[in-house]
């Protein structure tokens, strides 16, 4: 059941994702959250603050509204293939901001409290001419410079938004 309603939230945000690249070209980074009790909560990412507050102030959020089920959206940088082992106290350093091979992307990262995580993602088209457009929805574990039977594990300040579970249920 979660895994299917963490889906349909992805499927739902990506077809917002069309819908208003279509008519802005970008896309703010925002949450839309599910609580426990089934309340739906839109917020808008929080970038002012800067990355490691704004993280710290959407968990705390989550928390206080027993947050259960989200997905952010927002664009990004990625690469389309593995990273070389030489190449990550660079990435790490740096960022991909700068890199050759970069793509550019909107990713959409869902965590469900009983199922855990999906992330896919649309890569943003900039033809030479005309409007830039969102390629299809792609889930991360199914990109084709995954090996066969490779699981994606992801990790960061952005991981892991939902509120940490124990006693105090």
């Amino acid at each position: 059941m979660s895994e299917r309603e963490l889906r349909k939230m992805l499927d739902c945000a990506s077809a917002f994702c069309e819908r208003h690249f279509a008519a802005k070209g970008e896309i703010a980074p925002m949450w839309h959250a599910v609580t426990s009790d089934g309340r739906t909560l839109i917020e808008a990412h929080p970038v002012e603050l800067g990355k490691d507050l704004a993280a710290a102030m959407i968990r705390t959020f989550f928390d206080l509204r027993d947050v259960v089920r989200y997905v952010y959206i927002g664009e990004a940088w990625t690469l389309n293939r593995m990273i070389r082992p030489e190449e990550h106290e660079e990435l790490f350093r740096k960022g991909l901001s700068q890199h050759p091979d970069r793509v550019e992307v909107v990713q959409l990262q869902g965590e469900d409290r009983d199922y855990g995580q999906i992330i896919m993602s649309r890569d943003i088209i900039r033809p030479n001419k005309g409007k830039p457009y969102l390629g299809p929805l792609q889930d991360i574990n199914d990109l084709p410079h995954i090996p066969a039977g490779a699981h994606v594990q992801s990790e960061g300040r952005m991981i892991g938004m939902l509120p940490v579970r124990g006693t105090r249920q």
